[in-house]
């Protein structure tokens, strides 16, 4: 629902479950006056809103504002919001968080909810849905428990060359059938332990599927990586959820007919459901208001898209605080961001306040800061680490002071030149396609020309965000992280040296102790606190900025019915899609 006058922003992370997003602004705003009567209940109501009885049959067509490049999340090249999204259809979940936060396991492959048998060692049991299959017959088994360790162990013992979106299996010592038939037991090695070993992802590619393909997985790490980029880049066959992939072409578009062999408890009504890939929100609105394709949820919306929505008496809509945060990262191997001070006083000359009023309050009159990178600014895990340091504060005397202090020096036409006398230069990278992004990207520019920096602005496609950030192919870059309601997973795979996701490049042997420490915490209190002490030490590395916490969108067709977003979930709207349909009445 859109509120009356301005529209508003609220807040834009599972275990190893970060996705990346392009960026940029979105608008806000649901409430009275406006909208529509399927989604008027969403701020009170998320996890039941838009409810109904459904009819038999049916087709819909979903858009989504992006594309993908493969249909392996579990490679982090792979790990998009957009692969999620495209997988949400098949993918062996165990669960996920619904829009209240609490976690809802996937009755299709798993009988009931994981058990810790164990804290010392920590051994997790697993209880499988003795009807769960890959779709072609083959039920789920030890063998693909132990596929997944492999392919996120971040070992090259196991998975030579493999680069996991997050090694989230490292700390598997072994997996081992239970005392039953339908039961698996995960068992971690010595001294690890963690809160959140309920929602550790441990299953993905069928073993099965690899074997017959001739992989000797188990036996050969070399095998084992083939086996992932050939999941990469063959269009599934199978499936453990309610959908199968019927017709695909990688990037452009998937079509899913039933599975069969879906064993959850959710009957599913749809005949077909085809998910789209467009290259703007503008297009997703046009082909909506034709009738070509039936709702969308993208992770971006401008204040013009709000307008159209608002007078589109056929479409259904509703602007929600959703899961990303946009932040600005720095390649700390770059020749002249390896120096801290630099990058400190690279951040305290970007203006935050004026890049927000400039995008983001054009939809929202008080678009607020970020001010912390694991919790959001209304979360009473939330401590401010950011204002004190004056990184984000456009304060050109302090990035001067900064820079003085160490060393550098300007020319007589106000170039800056490191203490060797290098002129200072580097680029800013950001996906193509956003008028917000531009602007951001301008922004930025001007920012660090005042400080004598001269910064070349270098765009790509938002098909290569996966590629570009994976390979660390920037100096500057402007992009976004979703993630579900968990943080101790996420610092870990955001900043750990080691991490394939750790883009910026950044090593701090204290970072990654601290890291460590909190892996092992089972106490949630002092978690919060060692996570917060963590954000401090990112800070203090001064290699990413977090922006600000983005909305985001759904709009439909009135005649949906069980479609709603999930801020929780990095498939957003297509969390559910089980329980999709057409409206009866």
């Amino acid at each position: 629902m859109l509120r009356a006058g301005r529209p508003g922003i609220g807040a834009v992370g599972t275990a190893a479950a970060l996705v990346m997003v392009a960026g940029g602004t979105t608008a806000c705003g649901s409430g009275e006056g406006a909208g529509d009567p399927g989604f008027q209940h969403c701020a009170t109501d998320p996890v039941t809103c838009n409810s109904g009885e459904r009819a038999d049959g049916g087709e819909v067509t979903w858009g989504i504002d992006g594309s993908w490049t493969g249909w392996n999340p579990n490679l982090s090249a792979e790990y998009t919001v957009y692969t999620l999204q495209i997988t949400a259809p098949y993918w062996p979940w165990v669960g996920q968080f619904d829009q209240e936060g609490d976690f809802v396991l996937n009755d299709g492959v798993f009988a009931k909810e994981p058990t810790l048998l164990s804290e010392h060692p920590m051994q997790v049991e697993y209880t499988l849905n003795p009807d769960a299959t890959w779709g072609d017959g083959t039920g789920i088994g030890i063998d693909d428990f132990v596929y997944n360790w492999y392919a996120r162990s971040g070992s090259e013992a196991r998975c030579q060359g493999c680069t996991p979106a997050a090694a989230s299996a490292a700390g598997v010592e072994s997996v081992e059938a239970g005392a039953a038939a339908d039961k698996i037991v995960v068992t971690y090695g010595p001294g690890y332990s963690s809160s959140e070993w309920k929602y550790e992802p441990v299953l993905s590619n069928p073993a099965h599927i690899a074997e017959e393909q001739g992989f000797d997985w188990e036996h050969d790490p070399a095998a084992m990586a083939a086996a992932e980029a050939y999941f990469s880049a063959t269009v599934p066959t199978w499936s453990t959820g309610p959908f199968k992939v019927d017709d695909a072409a990688t990037g452009e578009y998937a079509v899913y007919t039933p599975n069969d062999e879906w064993a959850g408890s959710t009957e599913v009504t749809l005949d077909k459901l085809t998910v789209k890939s467009f290259d703007s929100v503008d297009s997703i609105i046009t082909e909506l208001r034709q009738g070509t394709i039936d709702g969308a949820s993208p992770n971006g919306i401008s204040a013009e898209n709000v307008a159209t929505l608002a007078t589109a008496q056929e479409i259904a809509f509703d602007i929600a605080p959703g899961p990303g945060w946009g932040h600005i990262d720095l390649n700390t191997q770059n020749e002249f961001l390896q120096d801290p001070a630099l990058r400190t006083a690279v951040f305290q000359a970007i203006d935050l306040e004026e890049l927000i009023s400039r995008t983001y309050a054009n939809v929202q009159s008080d678009a607020a800061r970020k001010l912390n990178h694991l919790f959001r600014n209304d979360s009473a895990q939330f401590t401010d680490h950011l204002t004190a340091t004056g990184q984000g504060a456009g304060d050109m005397e302090l990035a001067r002071s900064t820079l003085e202090q160490a060393g550098y020096t300007w020319d007589g036409d106000g170039r800056l030149h490191d203490p060797d006398g290098e002129r200072v230069a580097f680029n800013y990278r950001y996906a193509d396609g956003s008028d917000d992004r531009q602007t951001m990207a301008d922004l930025v520019a001007f920012n660090l020309g005042d400080i004598g920096i001269e910064l070349e602005l270098k765009p790509f496609a938002v098909a290569d965000l996966g590629p570009t950030i994976s390979s660390s192919d920037f100096d500057m870059v402007n992009y976004g992280w979703t993630s579900a309601p968990v943080f101790v997973s996420r610092a870990d795979q955001y900043w750990a040296s080691d991490s394939a996701s750790n883009y910026g490049r950044n090593a701090d042997p204290e970072l990654d102790a601290m890291l460590a420490a909190l892996a092992s915490e089972v106490d949630p209190d002092k978690a919060v606190e060692q996570a917060n002490a963590i954000v401090a030490r990112v800070i203090e590395d001064a290699y990413v900025l977090p922006t600000v916490d983005t909305p985001v969108a759904i709009m439909t067709a009135e005649d949906l019915v069980n479609v709603r977003d999930n801020w929780a979930s990095q498939q957003r709207a297509l969390y559910n899609v089980a329980e999709w349909g057409i409206r009866a009445d």
